[in-house]
């Protein structure tokens, strides 16, 4: 009977070897978000540690000011849980974060959570409306300079950008606001309409913001697709597929784009990060009420409280760009999906 039976199956090479992949994508994914913890498990604590070397007293003469009394300065301490030690502190205070209670401001006596989020998504929308149009624009720049390379208009294209690269964010903004705010009267002096305005009025409130931000961004990112997308066009592989008579648009995008797009993500990576911090600078320019303002008003009124919060979101914000970004990179590398890492 055993040498009539039918024999099992055995699995399709391809599908053993997919089955074998699966284990080391798990196995990095496992490895990137271990090391993301970590990272963020630093953060706080170099966060905690920065937000609490000053005595507890010194923080409670802030929050009730310089004439209290000393016996009052010690009722505050002991409620807020001053006096415990910096470890218990530091455990319990995480443990709340973690949980979703960031804590009461001792200063405007309200939850940190429902001041911090409603800036935390006005930043990110501008940070990601600053990325899209930056994106675009130094995609569109970066083909029309590749194509050209070594000619007069590549030259004319790249003096701009390295010019403009050299400005700050604030240069930027005062220049953009003294021209379309003050002489041309098209948009708002700042953007505080969009706590009390119309929708009208708080879209006009991001525009000048945002341009701002993208202003800043596009040139390092048009560079790195010049140079990119010009290697591709260059690529033995490429003028293999000129020859074979594929159409200019299907080279362009299968090939040069495509093989290129590892640096500029990269590069697109960088600047969000870079957005991120940089939207402190121009919050503060325009008025934005964002997390960024909220960041600059915290510490300049010592509420370590809100400081924490918002310096851990940011730091939870810049791990997750970089997670993002290295699972874009292995998806758009065939090589690096094929190992699976």
């Amino acid at each position: 009977m055993s040498s009539l039976a039918s024999p099992r199956p055995s699995r399709a090479p391809g599908a053993a070897a997919r089955g074998g992949r699966r284990r080391p994508w798990a196995r990095a994914a496992l490895v990137q978000l271990g090391w993301a913890l970590l990272t963020l498990w630093v953060i706080s604590v170099i966060v905690f540690a920065g937000t609490n070397i000053r005595p507890p007293q010194d923080v409670a003469r802030q929050a009730l000011g310089h004439t209290v009394t000393p016996a009052q300065l010690q009722a505050f301490v002991h409620a807020n849980g001053l006096d415990r030690p910096a470890p218990v502190r530091y455990a319990s205070w995480l443990g709340d974060y973690v949980r979703g209670d960031w804590g009461t401001s001792v200063i405007t006596k309200r939850p940190v959570r429902a001041d911090v989020l409603p800036r935390l998504w006005r930043s990110l929308l501008l940070a990601v409306l600053a990325l899209g149009v930056s994106v675009v624009a130094s995609l569109a720049l970066g083909v029309f300079m590749a194509r050209r390379r070594g000619r007069r208009s590549d030259l004319a294209a790249s003096i701009p950008l390295v010019l403009v690269s050299a400005l700050p964010e604030f240069v930027v903004g005062v220049v953009l606001t003294t021209v379309f705010a003050v002489y041309l009267k098209w948009l708002p002096v700042d953007s505080t309409a969009l706590e009390y305005g119309t929708f009208q009025d708080q879209a006009k409130a991001y525009v000048l913001p945002v341009a701002t931000l993208a202003i800043v961004v596009i040139p390092y990112v048009a560079r790195v697709a010049r140079s990119a997308i010009g290697d591709g066009l260059r690529a033995p592989y490429t003028r293999a597929a000129t020859l074979r008579g594929l159409r200019p648009r299907t080279i362009l995008h299968d090939y040069a784009i495509r093989n290129a797009s590892v640096p500029i993500l990269n590069a697109i990576a960088i600047n969000f990060v870079y957005l991120l911090g940089g939207v402190i600078v121009v919050e503060n320019v325009f008025g934005f009420p964002g997390i960024g303002q909220l960041l600059v008003e915290a510490i300049g009124r010592a509420d370590m409280i809100t400081v924490q919060a918002v310096a851990l979101v940011l730091g939870a914000l810049v791990v997750a760009t970089s997670i993002v970004t290295d699972l874009l990179v292995i998806y758009f590398t065939p090589r690096l999906r094929g190992r699976g890492a």
